[in-house]
């Protein structure tokens, strides 16, 4: 048997081979080709058509470490010859050859002399590029070597295709395996927050980026959440200085390839999420690796988009429905079938953080004798324009509550003791500082009494929060109005004695 027969054999036994992968596959190619043909190097370039680059695959020769990885232009040199002709060359001297590419050797400060460079051709499409450099010994590369070579790269062209072939079948599974959980969390999250943490860990997972992020226009602002690798710190800055929202609006993907970045981030891809012509918000990805989103991947992506836009308008229908359940249609506030949960969430979130949580419990004085003087609508009036002014002067973050007729429940998450009490007086000196004036006829005049509490001093669960407030509150009815009392080591003790 000829020697190339024996390295066919090899070749053939590998492709055939289930346990090993494309790159054993093309390496072995390229260790059996130096068998026969004698030679300083040799180069197998892989086309990357989404940059239009060859990139430096596999390396054999003294440069192998330095040009392992490195990508250059598709129409450069003489392999940018053969890519574009799709047609093998044989060049004795490469320094009588104007198409001779030298930054290459430049860089690597190697010396080619002659190049034998097949292209790698299956079913009509380059794949690649197999390139042979300076042949041993005093003789030039011949045309049987070029015959010889041949063959062995239509082996590799056929080890290519055939990896991707199963490459995109697999794509293809993970792509519906993808889309169905997508559609898992469509059905399975009404909690717009829930659903935005749970799609991003999905996309994330499934395409192993290096973050995804999700983000919701909402009023004023963007919510949204983060699924990042592990160490990798992240912050979701204002999108808006490397996006522009009118390119989203028009539906239109913005892909950054050259990301400033100190964590290695080197591609970006920020996907609208439209539903009937209006955008919603945006899916932010982020790669270590440049040029990183194909056209295939781009495309599900979109179908994800979609799905995901029709999820975020289900989920705010649920919150409008949710906060119509929960609001007091009079003064804008929550009512008192809210306070149980969000209470008891924000006292967990305390204990794990450590920090204070305090209650406001504010009554109106002589409610009644409003409503008994003027009538009920005037007093509904009233009501509202306290809830107004209350409004105007609530830190970040306070959940506020209408708990009966003229009873006011202030959350103040991160607030202690001392600065609860002093916003309860502050308040009490806003709403009793000016009257009420309802429809230019009536001025109303309106003072009010308050108790104070915080968790985890002195109150040490959420019900005996609401209960030391509660009950502070109604001290200073009993003795007083118009005043601010709060619970302290066991005792209600009065602001302005």
């Amino acid at each position: 048997m000829k020697p190339e027969f024996s390295v066919v054999a090899k070749i053939i036994r590998a492709i055939n081979s289930p346990k090993k992968s494309i790159d054993e596959i093309l390496h072995i190619i390229m260790m059996n080709i130096s068998e026969i043909i004698q030679a300083e190097a040799w180069t197998l370039f892989l086309v990357d058509e989404n940059t239009k680059e060859l990139i430096f695959y596999d390396v054999f020769g003294e440069k192998k470490d330095e040009l392992t990885g490195l990508r250059i232009p598709m129409n450069k040199g003489i392999v940018g010859w053969v890519v574009k002709n799709k047609k093998p060359v044989l060049v004795a001297d490469v320094r009588k050859d104007n198409r001779f590419f030298s930054d290459i050797d430049k860089k690597s400060k190697f010396t080619t002399k002659s190049i034998l460079a097949i292209p790698m051709i299956s079913k009509g499409k380059l794949l690649g590029v197999i390139e042979v450099i300076n042949k041993k010994g005093s003789t030039v590369f011949t045309k049987d070597d070029l015959r010889i070579v041949k063959t062995y790269v239509d082996q590799a062209a056929l080890a290519l295709e055939n990896a991707s072939l199963l490459k995109r079948l697999n794509q293809k599974i993970n792509y519906l395996t993808l889309l169905s959980q997508i559609n898992r969390n469509i059905t399975s999250f009404l909690e717009i927050e829930k659903l935005l943490k749970k799609s991003a860990e999905v996309l994330k997972n499934s395409f192993n980026y290096q973050y995804v992020y999700i983000g919701v226009f909402t009023d004023d602002k963007i919510i949204g959440d983060f699924s990042v690798s592990d160490d990798f710190k992240i912050f979701p800055e204002f999108f808006e200085k490397n996006v522009k929202i009118e390119k989203l609006k028009k539906d239109k993907n913005v892909i950054i390839d050259n990301v400033p970045s100190d964590e290695n981030i080197k591609s970006e891809i920020y996907i609208p999420l439209k539903k009937k012509g209006v955008l919603l918000g945006f899916i932010r990805i982020g790669s270590l690796k440049s040029f990183d989103f194909n056209n295939e991947e781009i495309e599900v992506l979109k179908q994800v988009s979609t799905q995901l836009a029709i999820a975020i308008e289900n989920a705010k229908l649920y919150k409008k429905i949710y906060e119509l359940a929960y609001r007091d249609d009079l003064t804008g506030f929550y009512n008192y079938r809210y306070i149980d949960e969000p209470l008891e969430k924000i006292i967990q979130d305390a204990k794990e953080k450590k920090y204070p949580v305090s209650v406001i419990f504010m009554d109106i004085d002589h409610f009644k004798w409003v409503n008994d003087q003027y009538d009920h609508l005037v007093g509904s009036r009233t009501l509202s324009l306290v809830a107004r002014r209350i409004k105007k002067y609530l830190p970040s973050g306070t959940i506020s509550i209408r708990y009966g007729g003229d009873e006011y429940i202030l959350v103040l998450p991160e607030k202690d003791l001392k600065d609860a009490v002093e916003f309860a007086e502050f308040l009490r000196k806003k709403i009793s500082e000016r009257d009420f004036v309802i429809n230019k006829k009536y001025n109303v005049k309106i003072r009010a009494s308050f108790g104070v509490s915080s968790f985890p001093d002195p109150s040490k669960s959420k019900e005996e929060l609401i209960r030391d407030a509660d009950i502070a509150m109604y001290k200073v009815k009993e003795v007083c109005r118009n005043n601010v009392a709060y619970y302290h080591n066991g005792k209600v003790v009065l602001l302005n004695e």
